[in-house]
């Protein structure tokens, strides 16, 4: 009779242990790894990918979250994508040039992406304008700066003696294409990857998940600019430097680390371009020339760098760049260029107009500056101006990253109005 108690128990004791663990693994199942919060202006995403191995899984939850937060995102990226493509041949080709550099993105931001289109309706079928968005699609979105040049933007800091405090206290405009209908403005995004060793935060949009302008957790920020060289187009075994930035920020420490991983002569790209780089003390401008050529630098601009002949920096204690080569000896795309000229000019002005000392409002004032009753055109040397999406004015040491962002009217204020950003790492 003992015995058969005792087997009874020993059989209970496994079925309760068996049921619990059905418990525990369907709770890990349902965590939520993904929330998206409608800020207004933006909407504000967590990814938590602390003991999450798929990347594709947390992917996936990201895509469906998007669907539930824009229930229309497929129309709005699929039309935007139709306009930049212009027609079907270009659409084409712009498919073609993401599949040759695919292979070479992480394979956890591969993973990401796919699970992310996993959700959409497009699936495998490639057909510019159906309102529809397939995998490719996805992709395209996200190497955008890869195959499309939409990007005109500048930046610059100011630190030391310049400084208020002696922090950095820098600035960064995006200015791309907004779409016909704004499409961009309604998908604008910040958000925070929870991930177990490194975490960043970007602020891009919906969706996409390389870096157009982000910062770490060691308050190392970079930013991508383009700048042209004129040099013909080739995709064929070429990275994605908004990718590969977000790998270095991922995996590197300083300012430096982060430069030095993305100039390296092993990492070639499509298209030349310059990272702009801020920690909590000094601001830098990576200008990548990848053209080859003799006067093809890849080096790290500083305040007292040599700088081409005609082109001049005299404002101690700062730096600032458009979307041009300007260091001695690299390529000089700016001397020829109105938009760079005239916005280097612009940028250097009004810098000076704020006095010896320069206060994170001051350097608002910078970036919100134009010359006429209203923004412009860049041509003109407005700083804010007609294509501008979102600014961002940010002091690393103090956490302070306050960011503006296009109205979904369309409508650009006479004075940008900024909003604070949390830091959720």
């Amino acid at each position: 009779m003992r015995k058969k108690l005792l087997y009874l128990l020993s059989v209970i004791v496994l079925v309760t242990g068996l049921n619990l663990g059905a418990i525990t693994i369907n709770a890990a199942e349902t965590t939520q790894r993904v929330t998206i919060t409608d800020k207004g202006s933006h909407y504000e995403v967590i990814l938590n990918f602390k003991g999450e191995k798929s990347h594709e899984k947390i992917g996936k939850e990201y895509g469906s979250q998007i669907l539930k937060s824009v229930p229309q995102y497929e129309a709005l990226v699929d039309s935007y994508l139709a306009e930049i493509t212009s027609n079907d041949e270009v659409y084409s080709l712009m498919l073609q040039r993401v599949n040759d550099i695919i292979p070479q993105v992480d394979k956890d931001y591969v993973d990401e992406i796919k699970g992310i289109a996993s959700n959409f309706t497009g699936k495998n079928d490639n057909v510019r304008g159906d309102g529809k968005l397939s995998t490719e699609e996805i992709f395209l979105m996200n190497l955008c700066p890869d195959v499309v040049r939409p990007s005109q933007c500048c930046a610059a800091g100011v630190y030391g003696d310049k400084s208020e405090n002696k922090d950095n206290i820098s600035m960064r405009i995006l200015d791309w294409h907004a779409g016909s209908e704004n499409q961009l403005a309604r998908i604008q995004s910040v958000v925070t990857y929870k991930n177990s060793k490194k975490s960043i935060c970007t602020i891009g949009y919906l969706g996409y998940m390389g870096c157009i302008s982000a910062f770490n957790d060691n308050k190392v920020f970079g930013a991508i600019l383009d700048s042209h060289t004129g040099e013909p187009y080739t995709s064929q075994e070429k990275r994605s430097y908004p990718f590969d930035l977000r790998h270095a920020l991922e995996n590197y420490t300083t300012l430096n680390g982060v430069a030095a991983y993305l100039k390296s002569p092993v990492r070639n790209y499509t298209y030349g371009h310059l990272i702009f780089l801020s920690d909590a003390e000094v601001t830098r401008v990576l200008e990548n020339n990848i053209s080859g050529k003799e006067n093809s630098l890849r080096e790290v601009r500083a305040e007292k760098s040599g700088l081409n002949d005609g082109i001049s920096w005299d404002i101690k204690n700062a730096i600032g760049c458009v979307n041009s080569f300007i260091l001695k000896g690299n390529l000089d795309n700016h001397s020829d260029n109105p938009s760079n000229t005239n916005r280097f000019y612009g940028m250097k002005k009004v810098l000076k107009e704020q006095g010896e000392k320069v206060t994170f409002d001051n350097m608002k004032a910078v970036a919100s500056y134009y010359q006429g009753e209203e923004p412009g055109p860049q041509i003109e040397g407005d700083l804010y101006n007609t294509s501008t999406q979102q600014i961002m004015v940010f002091e690393p040491a103090k956490n302070r990253y306050e960011v503006f962002f296009r109205p979904v009217s369309g409508d650009l204020p006479k004075v940008p109005v900024f909003e604070k950003i949390s830091v959720l790492f």
